[in-house]
């Protein structure tokens, strides 16, 4: 049988590197599925595998895509953990973006029945992401507030959201923010700034006095300096990315006089060195809030798997209205 399948044989800039390709794939052997594409998610992480500068890298040449989810549409002998028409998700190696996958049954991770397939497709990096930083880097409570920059890009509106939900409150930093201010608010944002005029004092008079005591930082650069000088005594600020590519000048008596922490977290690091019970209970929270209406996110247009690079044109642009998906 032969698979639209995503494949880039050198890295690159994803539009020019990457070509749907016609692969063949062989049927499921005993313990195997075939798992046929239902959506796939286009994330900044997915560039940067393709890119060459991600912090784990496939081996060329690479099928690309982490974060999808598909039908099972054939099983092999001894297959008993699922079965067919089972929605799964794909798993993340050799790569997602591809018609048809075959892989073992074992581990295979089948979702709730009823649920958005769009919603469902984005729910394994950005959500967890968000959940594990608001549970796990600082002791929040109802009425504590949290500051992010990047706010506009879904792990920003997932932030959101869950904070929402709890109770927490959230001052959103962004560029142009006059142009998502509504949406955001709309997501249950509290405060929305523009990185331009970033003023840490005026946030302190919005708020009451009440700083944040955590944040999180997808850009770098002279942003997540803003938000050091912003920040609460003791409180933490979680960098999950660096999008800004500038380098970071920290404003030192801060540091010490406010006692701040500035760490890192990986996502991908967290899969590979938790147990399968502590992922499944992570995502049994997601996917009741999927089920709730308190995650959602907006989609900008799907693509088919054959018009790969103009998916990967429209993920590389600015301004977009939500996330690019693909789907066959």
């Amino acid at each position: 049988m032969k698979s639209i399948t995503a494949i880039h044989r050198q890295y690159g800039i994803p539009s020019e590197v990457l070509n749907a390709e016609e692969v063949e794939v062989g049927k499921p052997k005993e313990g195997q599925v075939m798992i046929k594409l239902l959506r796939a998610c286009v994330n900044p992480s997915d560039m940067g595998m393709i890119g060459g500068s991600y912090g784990r890298l496939r081996e060329l040449p690479a099928i690309a895509g982490r974060e999808g989810i598909g039908e099972i549409v054939e099983i092999g002998l001894g297959v008993e953990n699922v079965k067919l028409g089972d929605v799964v998700r794909i798993p993340e190696e050799p790569g997602v973006w591809a018609q048809y996958t075959v892989c073992d049954a074992e581990n295979l991770m089948v979702l709730p029945k009823g649920l958005d397939l769009d919603m469902l497709s984005m729910s394994f990096i950005n959500p967890p992401t968000a959940l594990l930083i608001l549970e796990e880097f600082y002791a929040l409570n109802e009425g504590d507030w949290v500051i992010q920059n990047g706010a506009g890009s879904a792990l920003g509106y997932f932030l959101i959201q869950i904070c929402r939900s709890r109770g927490i409150r959230t001052i959103n930093v962004l560029r142009s923010a006059a142009k998502k201010e509504a949406a955001l608010k709309e997501i249950g944002a509290d405060i929305v700034i523009d990185e331009e005029s970033f003023d840490a004092q005026a946030l302190n008079d919005l708020t009451g006095g009440a700083l944040p005591k955590l944040g999180l930082n997808q850009i770098g650069g002279n942003s997540v300096a803003n938000m050091i000088k912003a920040m609460g005594q003791g409180g933490t600020i979680a960098t999950v990315g660096a999008m800004s590519s500038e380098p970071v000048r920290f404003p030192t008596r801060f540091l010490i006089f406010n006692d701040l922490r500035l760490r890192g977290f990986w996502w991908d690091k967290w899969q590979r060195t938790h147990s399968k019970e502590q992922k499944d209970k992570i995502f049994t929270k997601i996917f009741k809030m999927i089920e709730e209406g308190v995650l959602r996110a907006p989609v900008d247009k799907v693509y088919p798997l054959s018009q790969i690079k103009e998916a990967m044109k429209r993920a590389a642009q600015g301004g977009r209205s939500g996330k690019v998906l693909l789907s066959f």
